[in-house]
């Protein structure tokens, strides 16, 4: 008896945590983020300060629900990091949220249909994130400009959400970043088990345990590990290729 009761519970409670969600977006994108509009120091840092802070807090109430698990392994990386292009794979619809309340600085490159969604859109815009329909030399401009502020870039190489058991095939665009601006790049696996909001899986699909997430960040690979100041493209490829093969040696005993 207890055990459909659970399940009930966290169906309940995860459609709560999606209103929250979408609504508190709206709230903010209408009501809080234009008043820090009237302070036009800083203010992409501004607005993307309180962001990380709203996904902290957001991220407290579903572990404070019952409805997820968090295991973190190399908190204090992510922490001071600066400046850094930061890459995971993509298994749970939450991995987004994980990882922009974990760090600084936080700067994504979205899905362009994201710039005008009803509820996230006026967010998306306010935070001056980086739309992914830019022109490629605009887009690689606007990378290298918040990297230079110090900004961090979160990218998922894989374009959408994975399927469960399926290893990780990464786009190229991570890797052209990467060449052309020579910046760091920060791995993070993330897992999730069960699975639970993967891709083409309704919100109310919960699962039959509580799911638990974990991230673990690798260690930091410098400009100088993966260019050889010949053919930047074939840099790119080379780089795809070794990424994949760190993710798929990492994800292959999960």
């Amino acid at each position: 008896m207890l055990k459909p009761l659970e399940h009930l519970y966290r169906q309940a409670a995860t459609g709560f945590a999606f209103a929250c969600f979408f609504l508190g977006g709206s709230v903010l994108a209408a009501v809080v983020l234009p008043v820090l509009g009237w302070f036009p120091h800083h203010r992409r840092q501004r607005v993307q300060g309180l962001l990380r802070g709203v996904f902290r807090i957001y991220l407290s109430m579903l572990r404070g629900l019952g409805l997820i698990r968090l295991d973190i392994e190399g908190r204090g990386t992510l922490r001071h990091c600066q400046g850094r292009l930061i890459i995971a794979n993509h298994p749970s619809l939450l991995d987004v949220v994980i990882l922009m309340a974990l760090t600084p600085n936080a700067q994504c490159i979205i899905k362009h249909e994201l710039w005008n969604n009803p509820f996230l859109g006026g967010v998306m815009r306010r935070a001056e994130y980086i739309r992914n329909d830019l022109e490629g030399g605009a887009l690689i401009e606007a990378c290298r400009r918040s990297l230079d502020e110090g900004g961090n870039i979160i990218v998922f190489p894989e374009g959408t959400r994975s399927r469960p058991g399926v290893m990780p095939r990464f786009h190229r665009g991570f890797a052209n970043i990467a060449t052309l601006t020579q910046v760091e790049i920060l791995p993070v696996v993330i897992t999730c088990d069960p699975p639970t909001l993967t891709k083409g899986e309704r919100w109310w699909v919960v699962p039959a345990t509580r799911p638990t997430f974990r991230v673990v960040v690798g260690e930091c690979l410098e400009a100088d590990g993966y260019m050889t100041d010949r053919y930047r493209s074939m840099d790119s490829r080379r780089l795809v290729a070794r990424m994949e093969a760190y993710y798929a040696e990492r994800l292959a005993n999960v």
